[in-house]
């Protein structure tokens, strides 16, 4: 098996993982499966089994990545997700941020929870200190800005419509 270890593919898995886990995993139904993994083994045999876990997924092949590694200007700012086509899609303000430890999967699970959007239909998120930026498709954006305008989330009434242009884009 030592022979078959390839370090550098299994650091990339794990990015794979951990971009998995703040993209794209529905936290719902992953809090679940936390729930029995925590319930079923023990304290002492998590760590054995979370590497063997590991083991098995990282000896089959790298699995594909749709995700664009996107360019953070500062450290201030989180950003991830697919990029969709700018004919294709509108940015969308959100009023909350960082500052209240908002995560990009947060952001997914919230319009999928209050909308009928599908994944594919969110693109790119930024999350700034104090408000973040989605890219949806455009034949979703009102549906979206109508479900989550108004809406409470993590004590902070949701301000979402349309983002505007920066003053060097218009």
């Amino acid at each position: 098996m030592a022979s078959e270890f390839n370090k550098e593919k299994a650091k990339r898995n794990i990015e794979v993982i951990l971009d998995r886990i703040n993209t794209s995993t529905d936290v719902l139904v992953l809090s679940e499966y936390q729930k029995i993994y925590k319930k079923e083994i023990s304290l002492f045999k998590r760590k054995w089994a979370s590497a063997w876990l590991f083991m098995y997924y990282d000896q089959k092949e790298i699995p594909p990545v749709k995700t664009i590694a996107p360019v953070i200007k500062n450290k201030k700012e989180k950003s991830s997700g697919t990029l969709l086509p700018d004919d294709e899609s509108k940015k969308l303000f959100i009023s909350i941020g960082k500052n209240r430890r908002l995560f990009p999967r947060e952001i997914i699970t919230l319009i999928i929870s209050k909308t009928k959007i599908q994944r594919d239909d969110i693109g790119l998120i930024r999350i700034l200190d104090n408000y973040s930026f989605v890219q949806v498709r455009d034949t979703k954006a009102d549906e979206i800005i109508k479900a989550l305008n108004g809406v409470n989330f993590r004590g902070r009434t949701l301000t979402v419509n349309y983002a505007k242009p920066k003053a060097n884009e218009e």
